[in-house]
């Protein structure tokens, strides 16, 4: 039973972001006058189609893609269903920048899509440092516990016996305690106040050196507060830019030391595994953290100026406006099947190192 809730919420996962991909061309283009012949979710054969009022909505039979059937597309211009449209109903027939804006609407919605699951999970159950030094857990058999300090407790003063040293604490990261002397004290008295249900307390605890920390630790952990609004929609893009910049390193990464990187890359066996292990957990925020990044993983990857890609498809644009004239046909064509293929290779390669990690 759970490898069946396994394959529908890697479906689920996947299918989500294929679609709103998708959905960025297609309405764009229906935005901009653009004929669209079909709406597919999936390559392969077709398992569930139905024509609407120019358009065939489809799901075919692999999860792993999608496209939008356009008039003026170069693989579309066989396409006995499209012979009559319209020239400025086509591609061909509209402003460059109206290209663009189609060629990036996907990688747009694919952004869209993880800036509101990061927003979403950051508002309901999004936690940040409080602004005081307050204890937010107690570590088990650590010395706070041992010596009485107590989960809210706000911490105002440390007082090193050994040393004299008087730490004011505005915030956690005040509580730095180290010993003066050279070579350290092998254990530390510290005579620490805080607020207990507003009243002063002062509790005596002793804290031995942990050489391989290289320090003195209490075993206390920061008290955090759920996040405002505002707070909410900052960290959203903090987290979406960090997010970007690992994806982008790892592009990089790819191009420079392409056999060291290749290894750590997850294909669909590989994502359908991480998929299964989270929703194992029953994290709803775990999975719809592993989504948000997906989301941008892929839009990020349909930048890269493969042929095929969207990215090579706003260069194609750009070039033809500069030059004043459309690039060859099978120029084209040529490319982006060369692009296809490697990105099938890629696709290959990785899935065939995802099932030796699984199986192996």
């Amino acid at each position: 039973m759970q490898n069946i809730i396994n394959i529908i919420v890697f479906l689920l996962v996947l299918g989500s972001i294929i679609i709103i991909h998708e959905l960025g061309h297609f309405l764009t283009a229906k935005y901009f006058g653009v004929y669209c012949g079909q709406f597919s979710i999936g390559f392969g054969p077709k398992i569930w189609s139905k024509k609407g009022k120019e358009t065939e909505y489809e799901i075919r039979a692999l999860p792993f893609g999608g496209f939008v059937a356009m008039a003026g597309e170069e693989d579309q211009l066989d396409n006995e269903n499209m012979k009559d449209v319209p020239l400025e109903r086509t591609l061909k027939g509209i402003k460059t920048y109206q290209k663009v804006a189609i060629y990036l609407a996907g990688v747009f919605m694919n952004f869209v899509l993880a800036l509101v699951i990061i927003f979403g999970i950051n508002l309901t159950s999004g936690q940040i440092p409080s602004n005081i030094a307050q204890i937010g857990s107690i570590v088990e058999d650590s010395p706070a516990e041992i010596y009485g300090l107590q989960e809210g407790d706000v911490i105002k003063k440390i007082i090193i016996e050994e040393t004299g040293e008087e730490i004011l604490v505005g915030n956690f990261s005040d509580i730095k305690i180290k010993g003066e002397a050279t070579p350290p004290e092998s254990s530390l008295h510290l005579h620490i106040t805080v607020d207990r249900n507003g009243t002063d307390t002062i509790v005596d605890v002793k804290v031995s050196l942990d050489e391989a920390q290289g320090g003195y630790k209490l075993g206390i952990v920061e008290a955090t507060r759920s996040m405002t609004f505002v707070e909410s929609l900052q960290y959203t893009f903090q987290m979406f830019g960090e997010m970007s910049v690992m994806i982008f390193g790892a592009i990089g990464q790819l191009i420079t030391k392409f056999s060291q990187t290749i290894g750590q890359m997850s294909g669909p066996a590989g994502i359908y595994q991480m998929t299964a292990e989270i929703t194992e957990t029953g994290q709803i925020t775990y999975l719809l953290s592993f989504l948000a990044m997906l989301s941008v993983n892929i839009g990020i990857f349909n930048l890269m100026p493969i042929p095929g890609l969207d990215g090579c498809q706003v260069i194609f644009a750009l070039v033809e406006k500069v030059i004043g004239r459309e690039l060859p046909e099978k120029l084209k064509i040529t490319l982006q099947l060369i692009g296809l293929g490697l990105v099938i290779l890629l696709m290959v390669i990785v899935t065939y190192q995802d099932i030796l990690r699984i199986f192996g």
